[in-house]
């Protein structure tokens, strides 16, 4: 061989199955963990973990698109950790290190691979282990070998592995295909037939990653036609293959022989292309993750806030915040609605001074001259002491997301966002106002040009048809209206046109057409009088006491309602007598069935639900639709619900043992993920509307 104990096909030791939950970011980071290590599992006893794990020093180069998988995963100080002193990457201008090996993790493309061999030739490492985030073809191996032939190189490379980890895990439950662009891709008239089957063919690579690292066949339920049905077709080819293949990642797990595996250990798959709801990625939303997201753009679970108002304040007052599951007040208030959030900072805030007076009474010292005294003193300040490296920590976050809900606020003042989100809210419950949209419309109105773009595509979707239907004065009066506000009309021209010749778009505007149901439920969210307006209380919000901005909002601004995706992916887990209508309306692809299905569900399947779910957005999706996903795994319970509110440091631990005592007590406890091809902020889905539209000539 050339590649010498080069595995084209390297599979990872199979991670054993959790059936209470769909653990795909733990299992994601167990693979790169692995990687990181030369793909060699260790087993290493205890006390002696950091000698063992450091003993191989290495670097690592990746592409950009792999730093990007990489970054949510694995901090620096893990890197180092593992063994890694240098990260670096690809295309960069890098220097020759001969006395180390290198660990390579990128895509497997035809730009990559040159880059390697060009490596090889001018000799920069002692040895190569090469990592591709999916499979190398077949072309591209040869390259590669005759790349490491040509530069004498041969000897060097250790290994080629495939590690099927081609997505990022932003969150236990959530991930991304990091496919920019892709709704463009999808829905572009004017592409050629290779331009789509391209990009439908990357979300098949993505998600086979995703399929790899749980390593579970997952049963594929989608909508019949389009794109998503072209996706589950071939993604149920390439997973058949590697079912049958000898020593593939599946084929070691239970359910083989039968040819269908347990319920409890297979997930299903429910694909959606993004026009299946349109307006969950227009509408703007008021909990906290979404908001963060949305307002101040995050991105990879870290957000960038500048403070400041002259460009010297904003220079030296920039500062960037992870957000990550291993942050308590996050992890207990991410979908929680804003004013809890700035009622729970305050609460955090009070606690920590409280604790903080604790310690200063500890460390009051009694009468010296008593030994009794002296030892109580002694030992109050021992858990003085003991007590400040988490006091420290609590603050640091206090400290984060007093100044993360600092800059929401002002966008929210600004901008106006609490009468964007009541009135699209409205509109989506069959209501709205026309006088306040068009006067928010106006070039006098609040919001940023982007903002008025996406309320009045959600009022043109919610007015195209029926006694509701804008006239073409009203249509005229609306486009002009975003123009003077400096917003492209394109991508209403692009929604409307499309409206028009796709009637699956009734769907979002309470319409049942062609068998999908109007999946929106009627919410109570409506803000009325002088308790509309959150900015009467945004003033005081961290002046004074930040329960003012709860206290009469909370309950105007609560809505259950459920979205679309969510709603059909809660029928397609129950499957049962209430929803078997709804449920055969949508394909079903197994490739574990024995003969392929085309797509109708086996007899002794066509009622059995599922506790476990995987949910995919083709085209984008947002943080307001994986919160919606995610309340189906939480379940309708009122009580589970609220163990989420007022969650805080102190409750965090608390809500996670009552969850886990819940999910112990029973094996039928749901777990979903929540994946999209990309994450899109509302202002960049409208971007990509534009660029349709301009396409188009909407």
């Amino acid at each position: 061989m050339l590649l010498r104990g080069g595995t084209l096909h390297g599979t990872r030791p199979s991670p054993s199955f959790d059936a209470m939950a769909l653990q795909l970011r733990k299992r994601q980071q167990d693979a790169i963990h692995r990687m990181l290590n030369l793909n060699v599992t260790r087993i290493v006893p205890l006390g002696e973990r950091e000698a063992e794990e450091t003993e191989v020093y290495k670097i690592l180069v990746m592409d950009r698109h792999c730093f990007d998988v990489i970054t949510p995963l694995v901090r620096v100080n893990e890197l180092r950790r593992h063994g890694v002193t240098l990260h670096l990457l690809l295309d960069n201008e890098r220097q020759p290190i001969h006395d180390v090996p290198a660990v390579y993790f990128v895509r497997p493309t035809a730009h990559n691979v040159a880059r390697i061999s060009a490596d090889f030739a001018a000799g920069l490492y002692e040895s190569y282990h090469l990592n591709f985030s999916s499979s190398l073809p077949r072309p591209m191996l040869e390259d590669l070998a005759a790349g490491s032939v040509k530069a004498n190189a041969a000897g060097k490379v250790a290994k080629v592995f495939d590690q099927y980890v081609d997505f990022v895990s932003l969150a236990e439950d959530i991930f991304s295909l990091a496919q920019k662009d892709a709704y463009v891709a999808l829905n572009d008239p004017t592409a050629k037939d290779a331009d789509v089957e391209a990009a439908v063919a990357e979300v098949v690579k993505g998600l086979l990653s995703v399929c790899a690292t749980l390593g579970r066949v997952p049963i594929i339920r989608c909508p019949r036609g389009g794109a998503a049905e072209m996706v589950a077709q071939q993604l149920e080819k390439q997973l058949r293959d590697h079912v049958d293949a000898r020593g593939s990642m599946f084929s070691d797990h239970a359910g083989m022989g039968s040819g269908l595996g347990s319920r409890e250990d297979r997930p299903i798959l429910c694909i959606f292309e993004r026009n299946f709801d349109l307006a969950a990625a227009l509408q703007h939303a008021w909990t906290y993750a979404p908001l963060v997201h949305d307002v101040l753009d995050m991105r990879l679970n870290r957000v960038d806030i500048t403070q400041g108002s002259s460009a010297l304040d904003a220079a030296a007052g920039k500062k960037s915040y992870d957000l990550e599951d291993n942050d308590p007040f996050w992890r207990a208030n991410n979908d929680a609605q804003f004013p809890k959030v700035a009622e729970e900072v305050e609460s955090e805030l009070a606690a920590y001074k409280k604790a903080i007076a604790e310690v200063n009474a500890q460390t009051s010292l009694g009468d010296p001259s008593s030994d009794a005294d002296m030892a109580t003193n002694t030992q109050k300040l021992v858990s003085a002491v003991a007590s400040l490296p988490e006091l420290q920590e609590r603050k640091k976050f206090i400290d984060k997301h007093t100044n993360i809900a600092t800059a929401l606020l002002g966008h929210i003042k600004n901008r106006g966002l609490d009468e964007y989100f009541a009135l699209e809210e409205d509109l989506l419950a069959g209501k709205g106002d026309k006088a306040a949209v068009m006067g928010l419309l106006q070039a006098t109105g609040r919001g940023t040009p982007e903002d008025k773009l996406r309320l009045a595509i959600i009022y043109a979707m919610t007015h195209s048809g029926g006694d509701d239907a804008m006239s073409p004065a009203d249509a005229e009066a609306l486009e002009g209206a975003l123009r003077a506000s400096g917003a492209d009309a394109a991508a209403l021209g692009f929604v409307q046109r499309m409206a028009k010749l796709n009637q699956s778009l009734a769907a979002t505007t309470g319409v049942p057409t062609g068998g999908q149901r109007d999946n929106r439920a009627t919410t109570t969210a409506m803000m009325t009088g002088s308790e509309s307006n959150l900015l009467d209380y945004a003033e005081r919000l961290y002046g004074q006491s930040l329960s003012a901005v709860a206290k009469g909002v909370k309950s105007l601004l609560a809505s259950d309602r459920q979205l679309a995706v969510a709603r059909a992916t809660e029928a397609l887990m129950s499957n049962d007598a209430d929803s078997h209508a709804e449920c055969a309306e949508y394909a079903w692809y197994d490739a574990k069935a024995r003969t392929g299905t085309g797509g109708t569900p086996p007899l002794n399947q066509s009622s059995s639900p599922h506790d476990h779910a995987m949910v995919f957005v083709m085209g984008g999706g947002n943080y307001l639709e994986a919160e919606s996903v995610r309340a189906i795994a939480r379940g309708d319970d009122k009580e589970m619900r609220g163990l989420g509110d007022g969650g805080g440091f102190g409750d965090a631990h608390a809500v996670s043992h009552r969850l886990g005592a819940a999910g112990a007590s029973s094996t039928t406890r749901r777990s979903v993920v929540y994946g999209a091809t990309e994450m899109l902020t509302g202002a960049e889905f409208v971007a990509q509307l534009g660029a349709l539209g301009r396409k188009t000539g909407h």
